[in-house]
């Protein structure tokens, strides 16, 4: 079935039916090759259509199961999306059954996957990290939104104390050529700032905030260009905000 277009923000919009799989594990495990992405970030939203039937009366009935909206940053997301979709889904059906109404899950119906875009929050002020580690420099720019800009500054002239502090890296703000740019820097301007400077940025996240080990690249490939300096950027996100830390080395 094509997917139907509709709505700037949104990619795709597709009901799969046609799924022969009474058992609710296997049918979404069976989904994941039905749902096609081939772009990254995006943000899923899935609807469960499902039959519930009577033992004794044969009487059936249908609900529906409506997934959060996830973001997803990277193909490797994908598989911790459908362990929650399936954990979530059969705590719903359990509640469902515990109401007494006297109907049991039969199966699966449909299911409707609409895949939306998903733009990354421009990074601004200062977002405490949930972990130590001595490889990352998180300049606490606590007022003012130039995280992008004090990361770079921290890669060209680094200190050897209170690397965190704004103040090591003011005296060499005009260093770096800002022309065109607004603060918080948006991702369509990361190229302008590296042509502008000479630089090649990596941006990279993490599958889990509190986990350093699960670092996942997902804006940019490696890159690595003869003279030109090689920035390796961590972006975190936290309640709507975004940040940068310098990462000195993977």
């Amino acid at each position: 079935m094509a997917p139907k277009k509709s709505f700037k923000d949104i990619i795709s919009e597709t009901t799969i039916d046609d799924i022969e799989e009474p058992d609710a594990t296997k049918y979404i495990n069976l989904l994941k090759d039905k749902i096609v992405i081939d772009q990254f970030p995006l943000k899923i939203k899935i609807i469960i259509t499902s039959e519930f039937a009577t033992p004794i009366a044969f009487d059936r009935i249908e609900s529906h199961y409506s997934h959060p909206a996830k973001v997803v940053l990277t193909q490797n997301n994908l598989s911790k999306f459908y362990d929650d979709l399936i954990d979530k889904f059969k705590a719903w059906v359990d509640q469902f059954q515990e109401r007494g109404s006297g109907f049991d899950f039969n199966s699966i119906k449909s299911v409707q996957v609409k895949l939306y875009k998903y733009e990354y929050q421009r990074a601004s002020s200062y977002i405490p990290l949930q972990f130590k580690s001595k490889n990352i420099i998180n300049v606490q720019n606590k007022n003012d939104n130039k995280c992008f800009l004090w990361s770079i500054l921290a890669y060209l002239y680094p200190v050897v104390k209170n690397k965190q502090r704004v103040t090591n890296y003011k005296e060499y703000e005009d260093e770096i050529s800002t022309r065109g740019i607004e603060y918080p820097v948006a991702k369509r301007r990361y190229s302008k700032v590296e042509k502008q400077n000479n630089l090649i940025i990596n941006v990279f996240a993490l599958k889990d905030q509190t986990n350093k080990q699960t670092l996942d690249q997902f804006m940019f490939q490696i890159k690595k260009v003869k003279n030109v300096m090689l920035l390796i950027f961590l972006y975190i996100e936290n309640n709507g905000n975004a940040h940068y830390c310098l990462i000195k080395k993977i």
